[in-house]
């Protein structure tokens, strides 16, 4: 290859696109910290035109490699910092709502594979695990504590004054979110929990919904919505 061209193709590989300039940009913004940025900040960091900018931005968004903000003008952030994890998610469930609770994790997988959580669930102790060791270790590590409610739930020793009970104390000093999820009709009003924000809307139990992917679809996209603010404070 004669020197001239050997220079032009080397020039060509160095060339960042846009996405990487989105990207580097946003990332110098924000600290390579899971925090918003502005949209208007970020756009006269890159000095894009609107055009361009929502372009490369709805590209990456899609891609999920962008999380987006509410409010005046939007802002935006990276779904995942450098050397950042997934939020671990817990799942707290009596074993006659396991079917309930398969569907469930169907529902969660697409936040997986955006990698924004990791599930983790009794099933996964293999076999000759110590299950009370693994269940306290893998409880103490969960940024969000999925319960999901029953009236089997309820009469559960293991799951209400132990599980429950170590997932209140996890909420209330700050160190991970508990999301109380209704399953089945009960008086699940009348318990510790009743002052967290239950799902799906007003508490509705997901088996009163004539199509239980309807409510479970309800529930990912606001495990999501937690998600993404979780790690846009982080």
């Amino acid at each position: 290859m004669p020197p001239r061209r050997r220079r032009r193709a080397r020039r060509t590989r160095n060339r960042r696109t846009n996405k990487e300039l989105f990207l580097d940009a946003l990332g110098q913004a924000s600290g390579n910290q899971q925090r918003l940025v502005s949209n208007a900040t970020l756009q006269e960091a890159l000095n894009w035109e609107s055009e361009r900018y929502n372009r490369i931005k709805q590209e990456l968004l899609d891609e999920k490699k962008i999380i987006i903000g509410r409010g005046y003008g939007g802002s935006v952030g990276l779904a995942k910092a450098p050397g950042s994890g997934s939020l671990k998610v817990f799942v707290s469930y009596c074993h006659a709502d396991e079917a309930l609770k398969n569907q469930l994790l169907s529902h969660l997988m697409p936040l997986k594979r955006m990698e924004l959580i990791e599930v983790w669930h009794d099933r996964k102790i293999p076999a000759g695990g110590e299950w009370e060791q693994a269940i306290s270790a893998n409880l103490e590590q969960a940024d969000i504590i999925l319960m999901l409610i029953s009236i089997d739930f309820i009469n559960s020793q293991y799951c209400y004054d132990i599980e429950l009970e170590r997932a209140i104390e996890k909420h209330e000093a700050g160190s991970a979110v508990v999301v109380p999820i209704i399953l089945r009709s009960c008086m699940w009003k009348h318990t510790s929990f009743s002052k967290l924000q239950a799902l799906p809307k007003d508490g509705k139990p997901v088996c009163s919904f004539s199509d239980k992917d309807e409510a479970f679809t309800e529930i990912a996209g606001k495990i999501k919505e937690e998600a993404e603010r979780l790690l846009a404070s982080r």
